[in-house]
């Protein structure tokens, strides 16, 4: 009798276990697809080449690294670090010229764990400087610098998008040559544009090209979460202070079925249908509370928002 009850415990024990574990499993298949994911981007940005045929404008580094930069202040996206990224590169034997094959790009992806390669070219690196002189010289040194970069879906291997930046920067500077008024033996007052102050010059036109291509691959990446949780018309996102603030809009979207070339069967994304809007209202260090303004009955925990635009 009593090994009959210990069988019946075990036997119920197992039975609890089974349906503990058919349980989670059936959570796993429920909760919304991608809920733990950030609204983060991890970017790889390869060194910049200098495409223009001036072999006197070096400033592909300098570039390169205002460009990280400028893009790791921005909390909406992760920098892989240069460093990883030529290890990765000494590692696998890949070359960044061949980081634009679908395959090799893929392949770069997974290791360095990023989801989008910047792929930039210096298309303009000039520099000039116009005198006018009598007594007194007047310089003037201008320089104009212009970038161009594609953006590189490292999950597909396809180029999704590209944006250019444009800086120019000039000074002025005078000389006195007293040699003109026939005074000899006498040196210059003032020296002009020197060298250095001309690579000053050149990085500044760098600088606003920089900046303004920073802006222009800020608006191609939206800020993206998820809706963590609901409690009536009461939201709460997973993007937190530094990337959003009190007052900003954002669009709710329902993904749908993941849309596969029938030929190819090459992932080519998936279905998006607009269900609501919400409006922030408290902004906390890892996330954010907002209000319902439309879509009340549709919007459901792990729907996309985007930032709207408007």
């Amino acid at each position: 009798m009593k090994l009959f009850k210990r069988m019946f415990i075990v036997s119920k024990q197992k039975d609890i276990l089974l349906l503990i574990v058919l349980t989670l499993l059936a959570c796993l298949f429920v909760l919304p697809q991608n809920l733990s994911a950030s609204a983060v981007k991890d970017i790889a940005v390869l060194p910049f080449k200098n495409i223009t045929g001036n072999s006197g404008c070096n400033i592909e580094d300098a570039v390169t690294e205002m460009l990280m930069t400028e893009l790791a202040k921005n909390k909406n996206f992760h920098i892989v670090e240069r460093q990883r990224l030529n290890e990765i590169l000494k590692e696998t034997k890949l070359q960044m010229s061949g980081l634009t094959d679908p395959s090799n790009a893929i392949k770069f992806g997974k290791l360095t764990g990023a989801k989008y390669l910047i792929s930039g070219n210096i298309t303009l690196c000039a520099s000039e400087e116009s005198k006018s002189s009598f007594i007194i010289n007047y310089g003037k040194q201008k320089s104009n610098v212009e970038l161009k970069v594609r953006i590189i879906d490292l999950e597909t291997g396809i180029a999704i998008g590209g944006s250019e930046g444009k800086g120019s920067s000039d000074r002025s500077s005078t000389s006195f040559d007293p040699s003109i008024v026939g005074i000899n033996n006498v040196n210059p007052i003032g020296s002009g544009t020197t060298k250095a102050e001309r690579a000053g010059i050149l990085i500044e036109a760098a600088s606003q090209a920089v900046a303004q291509l920073n802006n222009n691959l800020k608006a191609l990446f939206p800020l993206e979460g998820y809706i963590i949780k609901k409690d009536g018309d009461t939201v709460i996102i997973d993007i937190g202070k530094g990337m959003v603030s009190e007052g900003s809009r954002f669009e709710v979207f329902q993904m749908g079925e993941e849309l596969i070339h029938p030929v190819t069967k090459k992932k080519l994304g998936q279905e998006k249908a607009k269900v609501g809007e919400i409006t922030i209202d408290k902004v906390l260090e890892e996330f954010s509370y907002g209000k319902i303004a439309s879509g009340k009955e549709s919007i459901k925990v792990g729907n996309i928002v985007t930032l709207s635009k408007n």
